[in-house]
């Protein structure tokens, strides 16, 4: 089972996407914060998404979980049924992470007092 987070967690989605179903893959990214903010498992900021200028095909996705919001987000099946399609459009390459072909690093974001 997915732990849970105690505080707000920044989270760096890396997906390495099979070139020949990007498009695909970006609808269901189009549905994921989407998703996950009418859940009320993510923060109010929208995500940061960025995809490779060069290199094998990669996107990001960067946004902040609220307290408490990874486990319930792992069991709700309107999570499930975008996470599921999207396991099968990216590959497995040389550095992984959760899944094959993801990866999911948390941080926690810091005021430097500028």
């Amino acid at each position: 089972m997915t732990n849970n987070n105690a505080t707000r967690q920044t989270c760096i989605w890396t997906y390495q996407v099979r070139t020949d179903v990007e498009d695909e893959f970006v609808q269901l990214l189009k549905r994921h914060w989407p998703t996950l903010h009418t859940l009320g498992l993510v923060t109010d900021e929208p995500p940061i998404v960025l995809r490779n200028a060069e290199g094998p095909l990669t996107y990001v996705e960067i946004f902040t979980w609220e307290a408490e919001g990874m486990r319930p987000a792992h069991e709700h099946p309107d999570l499930i049924e975008i996470w599921e399609p999207m396991k099968a459009l990216v590959e497995e390459r040389s550095v992984t992470h959760n899944v094959p072909g993801m990866s999911f690093p948390l941080f926690h974001r810091i005021d430097l007092g500028a």
